[in-house]
């Protein structure tokens, strides 16, 4: 099926394909180690909440709308920095890569700078085939498999240099380490500069299992490995003279795999073969694996129709743990993101809450963000990037259209959901999940948050359900001998929220809780 959707651009239309598609089946179990319904077995991630809440964004995106949350997920065209069209570009092995500014006049080294100057980290998410590489034939030819020649072999990494060449020349100038000149393939008016400590992840392609768009741009698993392997170090080495993958520029530098369209741990698993049996050390070449996950009405894709639903009614939090189980079995100190999901607020659109109680649309919107950051933090998650941080336009009832923190290219007005976003990464900085507490409320969850070397934690606590349920003077368990306890809610105007002082008695506070997550710091947590 298709199901097209203009999105975004910037200077000028880029026209990308977004499709709707099946979400919430996972069909491999041979990863589903443990208790799904439980956070008791989960292993943590070492990442702080601050830097765990994430966003899709692009580069002219503003700085300070960006700043609510920690991580950027960039969409990035690789044509931006080789030609963007340009009939004349020479192609690889002649390539003349301009980034400063770049082949659009986007600078991407001055970018890159502003999102570390404002203490966010960032991974370009390096998508869409270079121009020379696409068959004009295909009616999304930005997404085919880029492959240097038609004929090549799509499962043999060899096919990939050019891709593999591009990684290599951006993780030697966004890296930590500085390169050989000699091995910059730049535009005379570039600066021949490495090593400028702007990027420590790179996400290889977007959505590489879209099978809406034909056998063109649906890579199958062993497709997807053959690439990634060449582009993150030459395939072990084997394209030869060193200028390929990232790794070869700079081993610190990660590799994220690119978002799959559904937590689908099946074709990371025939990912994971094709490595063992294909590279020369049989490693598996992916420092983070990575999913998308929507809240459809069916569970799976958008022809069920509207509205979404919640993210515990669309299990978010046990589909991700199938994912970390995975992971821990199988993939030890590897990563996991969720770097796409989220609603529209356009009340047409399939994607779109309802509106619930008092609550409009933007209120749900800002809810269930907070809500499906918790799950999947309780999951296990690594990073969680919601989409996106700008609406396309939210008078469009396609769905991703009015799913933005913010308004428009050109407005960027916040919704409630980026004050919502900002207040809870405000309120968990420096904070890693630690478990979640026992309820003497069904409908109520509690889960835990503390500073990493230190006695402070915050509790955050909300009704789970999507009927505008509430529970007042609920009797909070402290874990610990806590002397202070202020309350934090989140308020649309407001970046750090509301905060109230809370009375301590018999190491409990009582707070009014409702579907609206409510964060609880206190200076001492067991």
């Amino acid at each position: 099926m298709k199901c097209p959707i203009i999105f975004v651009l910037l200077l000028f239309t880029l026209v990308s394909v977004r499709c709707t598609r099946t979400t919430s089946k996972d069909n491999d179990n041979t990863g589903r180690t443990g208790d799904s319904d439980s956070t008791s077995n989960v292993t943590p991630s070492a990442v702080t909440m601050d830097l765990f809440i994430g966003a899709n964004a692009f580069v002219d995106d503003p700085i300070d709308r960006m700043a609510a949350v920690g991580f950027i997920r960039e969409y990035h065209l690789w044509q931006w920095d080789e030609g963007n069209g340009d009939a004349n570009y020479p192609p690889y092995p002649n390539n003349k890569i301009q980034w400063s500014p770049s082949a659009t006049g986007w600078d991407f080294d001055e970018f890159y700078k502003s999102v570390k100057a404002a203490g966010l980290e960032i991974a370009p998410c390096l998508q869409g085939a270079a121009p020379w590489l696409q068959h004009k034939g295909n009616k999304f030819p930005e997404n085919d498999k880029p492959v240097d020649m038609p004929s090549s072999s799509t499962t043999n990494p060899q096919s990939y240099k050019a891709r593999a060449h591009y990684l290599f020349q951006f993780a030697a100038r966004y890296g930590a380490k500085q390169v050989n000149p000699d091995l910059l393939t730049l535009a005379a008016n570039q600066q021949k500069v490495s090593g400028l400590k702007l990027v420590n992840y790179i996400e290889d392609w977007n959505e590489p299992d879209r099978y809406w768009e034909g056998p063109a741009a649906q890579f199958s698993p062993e497709e997807y490995a053959a690439m990634i392997s060449a582009d993150y170090d030459g395939h072990g080495n084997q394209l030869k003279d060193g200028t390929f993958g990232i790794k070869n520029a700079d081993p610190t530098v990660k590799m994220a795999m690119s978002g799959l369209t559904s937590i689908n741990t099946e074709y990371i698993d025939k990912m994971r073969a094709w490595f063992k049996n294909n590279r020369p050390d049989g490693k598996f070449p992916i420092d983070a694996i990575n999913v998308h996950v929507y809240a459809w009405k069916n569970g799976e894709d958008w022809q069920g129709g509207g509205p979404a639903i919640s993210p515990e009614d669309a299990k978010f939090k046990e589909q991700a743990q199938a994912l970390t189980n995975y992971r821990n079995k199988y993939l030890a100190n590897v990563e996991v993101w969720i770097s796409e999901f989220g609603w529209d607020t356009n009340p047409n659109s399939v994607l779109s809450p309802p509106t619930i109680g008092p609550f409009d649309r933007q209120e749900v919107q800002a809810q269930w963000l907070l809500r499906a950051y918790l799950a999947f933090a309780a999951a296990g998650v690594d990073r969680a990037q919601m989409y996106m941080l700008r609406d396309v336009d939210p008078n469009d009832e396609q769905w991703f259209s009015s799913s933005g923190l913010v308004s428009q290219k050109g407005q960027w007005e916040p919704k409630k959901s980026w004050y919502y976003v900002y207040t809870m990464k405000n309120a968990l900085k420096n904070m890693v999940f630690l478990g979640e507490m026992p309820s003497s409320d069904a409908n109520i969850l509690i889960y835990k948050f503390k500073k990493a070397n230190s006695d402070e934690g915050t509790y955050v606590i909300w009704a789970k359900t999507s009927k505008n349920y509430t529970h007042k003077n609920y009797s909070l368990s402290l874990a610990g001998a806590a002397e202070t306890a202020t309350a934090i809610e989140p308020i649309a105007g407001k970046t750090a929220g509301n905060t109230t002082n809370l009375t301590i008695s018999n190491s409990q506070v009582n707070v009014n809780v409702s579907e609206k997550p409510l964060f609880v710091k206190v200076n001492h947590m067991e």
